[in-house]
């Protein structure tokens, strides 16, 4: 059995490569933190006529029908250049949300506007005080005449500012914590009442408090059917997971590259500090790090595509290993840099802050570690079972 790429996935990640290293520099991407978008218009286009924000759509919604195998390809190499672009978002996390739990006719309408990247639309899950449980869900959407009134606040909506619409998970049945009554609706940018507060985030990627006080929607702004959101929400939050994933390997890839070229530079009594045995030892260490986290993320896009039964472990399981390797790895990056990584005309700190903003996006380490456990092990009495005979 083969377990390389395809030659048609090795031809994309080939283009994704092209595009991250011609068009793309870390000058670039330093110089759009202070922009209000965080991305370039000009890239944004040239992404979407390669095809890359359909990539996991149907044909038949415009898209071009590719898998996660495919997928990950273009993150990862994305993830290398630290590329902007908000791909997951807009592409990734909103597209799989319409697609998992739109109507027909939503699709049709919304997805081949989205591969096209003609509309813009994030989504307005996570609330501040239900930490990553998307089952926690304060804002509430009443009904009023054949219409919605919706009140509540999301919190870290990722590139908010530059949507055109965010789709908001709101309660119109149930209580906090329950995954009945979620319902998902469409909100255009500009509707009465919708406030997008920015957000100073690490890695300056823009992030919003999204704020509903009496938004009055129509019936037609409801996707999907009500109450039975939560599913399409959950899966299309896992499908980021795994391209973030794949970011993430790229961005330690070439933390690592930046950290070994830089030993074979810097010169100490006379040699490389390269050379010096404690410096391989942690250049090795990274990585094996990043080789573990790699099969980790490969598994789980293989485990999306399948649809195996252990898709949300494996997912989990990845997100675990690759936000723990990345800071590890960044980390041990700024330090082989000596003082020099500490400054901010160095680029090595942009990866490590890259890695602590997206350890904690999608769930950090310790969530998916609980989430891994609870799909391994239905009971805790099984649990417990299981390390006692470890």
């Amino acid at each position: 059995m083969n377990f390389g790429f395809s030659e048609d996935q090795d031809m994309i990640r080939e283009s994704a490569l092209n595009f991250v290293t011609k068009e793309s520099s870390l000058e670039r991407v330093r110089a759009l933190l202070e922009d209000d978008d965080g991305y370039s218009a000009t890239h944004w286009k040239t992404i979407a006529e390669s095809g890359w924000l359909g990539a996991i759509l149907p044909e038949d919604f415009g898209g071009i029908g590719l898998g996660f195998g495919d997928l990950i390809c273009i993150a990862e190499e994305f993830g290398k250049g630290l590329m902007p672009e908000p791909l997951l978002p807009f592409a990734v996390l909103a597209g799989s949300a319409i697609l998992h739990g739109g109507t027909e006719s939503q699709k049709s309408e919304l997805l081949p506007q989205v591969a096209e990247g003609t509309l813009k639309i994030t989504l307005a899950a996570y609330e501040a005080t239900g930490r990553y449980n998307l089952a926690h869900v304060t804002t509430t959407a009443a009904t009023s005449g054949d219409g919605y009134v919706l009140n509540g606040e999301k919190f870290l909506v990722e590139n908010a500012s530059s949507a055109d619409k965010i789709l908001v998970t709101a309660r119109t049945a149930g209580e906090p914590n329950d995954k009945e009554g979620i319902s998902l609706f469409f909100v255009d940018k500009d509707t009465a009442g919708l406030t997008c507060t920015p957000v100073t985030t690490l890695d300056h990627r823009p992030r919003s408090t999204v704020t509903l006080k009496d938004v009055k929607l129509g019936s037609d702004a409801l996707v999907g059917s009500a109450g039975d959101a939560f599913d399409a929400v959950e899966h299309a939050v896992d499908c980021a997971t795994v391209a973030i994933c794949a970011e993430m390997v790229g961005g330690m890839q070439t933390a690592l590259e930046m950290t070994v070229g830089y030993t074979h530079e810097r010169v100490q009594f006379g040699v490389p500090i390269g050379s010096f045995q404690a410096l391989k030892h942690k250049a090795a260490n990274m990585f094996m790090q990043i080789e573990a986290a790699r099969s980790s993320m490969y598994y789980a896009a293989m485990a999306e595509d399948e649809a195996m039964p252990d898709r949300r472990a494996a997912i989990s399981a990845a997100k675990t290993l690759c936000s723990d390797a990345y800071v590890t790895v960044t980390k041990e990056a700024i330090q082989m840099h000596g003082g020099i990584g500490f400054t901010d005309e160095h680029n090595i700190h942009l990866f490590y802050k890259r890695a602590i903003a997206t350890a904690a996006t999608y769930g950090d380490a310790t969530h998916h570690r609980e989430r891994y456990v609870q799909e391994k092990f239905e009971q805790p009495s099984q649990v417990a079972a299981a390390l006692e005979t470890a």
